[in-house]
């Protein structure tokens, strides 16, 4: 029986050799930023290793996949260890990268449903961060309502204040479309110039303003086709094409000041990420 022990020890050593040199490598090649070159390592690690540490070599494939960029690559290793059965400190971890990922990929819903699953493993003081990063991820999406609602159970900072920041999204100034098409309707660059497109604001009321003047002049002249051609023309390249630039820009613009105002709120209290991050 000893002799069969030993010789089990024997025929192990060389394996284990081989996998702790693996794992030592696939560190190297991270601290080099040499990506693939680490999971390529890590992966011959999880092959050999039969210790019980796959959880740990799956965070670290992740991580690696990760910061490669390569995050759809990275999601999963990250479910297959938080699934497992295999129970380790890198459990946790595994969920903050994957909620990290959702985040960055803004996948909100999924976000919060991986926020979830790490509340679960929380003491109550934690919990309330979560309810913290739930709520800002609700407030990029632009449900106001229901990021307002998931602060009211947040107690560790100013939430009065935050609160009131978010109610007052809706006084950010917003242009009208509608606005922006009736006064191009009306006058011919009037809408460019509302929606601060002033290029093509000069551009449509020299060359429509004089479109529409040689139309009514063929009409006068009862040119009647020649006129129809004109109008047929303006009414694609113009209506068809200006207007439907005048309500993209518009979109952007409206979104951008929300960005902006967002940002400048956010700047005031903590960052969800930094605080996921360091959960």
């Amino acid at each position: 029986m000893d002799k069969k022990i030993i010789t089990t020890c024997i025929l192990l050593v060389p394996l284990l050799t081989i996998v702790a040199e693996a794992a030592e490598l696939g560190d190297y090649y991270l601290e080099k930023e040499l990506y693939f070159e680490a999971v390529t390592e890590y992966k011959r690690t999880l092959f050999s290793d039969q210790s019980g540490h796959r959880d740990q070599y799956l965070y670290k494939i992740a991580d690696a996949y990760y910061q490669a960029g390569q995050k759809q690559l990275a999601e999963e290793p990250l479910i297959e260890a938080i699934t497992n059965d295999e129970s380790s400190s890198y459990d946790q971890d595994c969920i903050k990268l994957l909620a990290l990922i959702h985040w960055d990929q803004y996948d909100y819903d999924a976000m919060r449903g991986t926020l979830g699953v790490l509340a679960t493993r929380l003491d109550s003081s934690r919990r309330d961060l979560i309810n913290y990063i739930s709520a800002w991820s609700y407030i990029y999406q632009a449900d106001w309502e229901s990021g307002i609602e998931q602060l009211q159970a947040v107690h560790f900072t100013d939430v009065k204040s935050l609160i009131k920041d978010i109610e007052n999204v809706t006084s950010v100034p917003q242009k009208s479309k509608s606005l922006a098409s009736l006064m191009s309707n009306i006058i011919p660059g009037s809408g460019q110039l509302y929606a601060g497109d002033y290029q093509n604001a000069l551009f449509s009321f020299l060359l429509v303003g004089s479109v529409e003047a040689s139309i009514i002049r063929n009409i006068i002249d009862k040119a009647y086709f020649i006129a129809a051609a004109k109008y047929l023309f303006l009414f694609s390249r113009y209506s068809q094409g200006g207007l439907k630039n005048i309500a993209r820009k518009i979109d952007v613009d409206n979104i951008n000041r929300i960005g902006d105002y967002l940002k400048t709120v956010s700047e005031k209290y903590p960052d969800p990420i930094t605080l996921l991050q360091e959960l």
